[in-house]
């Protein structure tokens, strides 16, 4: 019977706290980063920026 590491990692508070900051951190980096490329993209389409070819 092999012992699950996350299940061990995650059993201290401390480290599930941790985990769960960095999770709550990177989704908001995702979705900041996601608006940021819209925006480019709008503004590529609007030709507000010229992309040369």
């Amino acid at each position: 019977m092999t012992r699950d590491p996350i299940e061990e990692y995650l059993k201290d508070p401390d480290r599930r706290a941790k985990v769960f900051l960095i999770l709550t951190w990177g989704m908001i980096l995702t979705r900041i980063l996601i608006a940021i490329g819209l925006i480019i993209f709008i503004l590529i389409l609007l030709g507000i920026i010229k992309v040369p070819v």
